[in-house]
């Protein structure tokens, strides 16, 4: 699991500019901060108001059965075959969601509409890291696991020094240590989207170029979600080892 975080994170890192890098000089002063507030505005409606209403788009009961099945079988004889069964269903969020941030992008990009769109992508997005979550056994809504969720957007859109502290942060959440407040892990989490799709929301919010905008929701969503998958795996397996023991 170490060797596919470095192998991913070294892509991220060596990853060609961006193909809008040639209008940020034409981004108006404040967007970002703008940017960076919306999220953190829709982090939080999303969580007080939004989380019913994502609960009713996949079946937790279904998620969960199927891990107590898997898991069973790993902790019975730890095999190759068993443990891709297990990892499936955390793939299968990352997927699935890529439709339907491609779909919420281009569709809004038409209309020449950047801001207003980051609510439904948050949902989507923390649709997809619950869906992981719950493929390996945890509690998607809990303080910890909202705090440790923000804490793995944040890291997954960062490079350097910035992402192993992240990382660190995630991982000490996990472990059972401290809680950070719930408003440093969403500056955090949407400082870190601001900064990955500020230009993309600008173009986005043009209506003759805005579907190109509208498409950069997709690996955004892929990456993170991507990251989370393996981040949630490697926690399991740290579990069941110390279990052992």
């Amino acid at each position: 699991m170490e060797k596919q975080e470095k192998r991913a994170a070294a892509r991220y890192e060596k990853a060609k500019p961006s193909v809008f890098a040639t209008v940020q000089d034409k981004i108006p002063d404040g967007l970002r901060g703008k940017l960076e507030l919306a999220f953190c505005k829709g982090f939080r409606l999303v969580f007080e108001k939004g989380e019913g209403l994502i609960g009713k788009t996949y079946d937790a009961d279904q998620l969960c059965g199927r891990y107590e099945q898997y898991a069973a079988a790993v902790r019975t004889k730890a095999t190759g075959a068993r443990l891709r069964r297990l990892r499936r269903g955390a793939r299968s969020a990352v997927r699935g969601g890529t439709g339907v941030a491609l779909a919420e992008g281009a569709a809004l990009g038409v209309l020449g509409i950047g801001l207003p769109d980051i609510p439904l992508f948050l949902g989507g997005l923390l649709r997809g890291l619950y869906r992981i979550a719950l493929s390996y056994g945890f509690d998607c809504h809990s303080d910890r696991e909202r705090r440790y969720l923000l804490l793995l957007v944040a890291a997954s859109l960062s490079k350097g020094e910035e992402r192993e502290r992240f990382a660190a942060s995630a991982e000490a959440v996990a472990a059972g240590g401290a809680l950070p407040s719930l408003e440093e892990c969403m500056d955090a989490a949407a400082g870190r989207l601001a900064e990955e799709m500020l230009t993309a929301k600008f173009v986005q919010g043009l209506p003759l170029v805005g579907l190109a905008g509208g498409l950069r929701n997709v690996p955004v969503y892929r990456r993170v979600t991507a990251c989370a998958a393996r981040a949630y795996e490697r926690r399991w397996l740290l579990e069941q080892e110390n279990r052992e023991k």
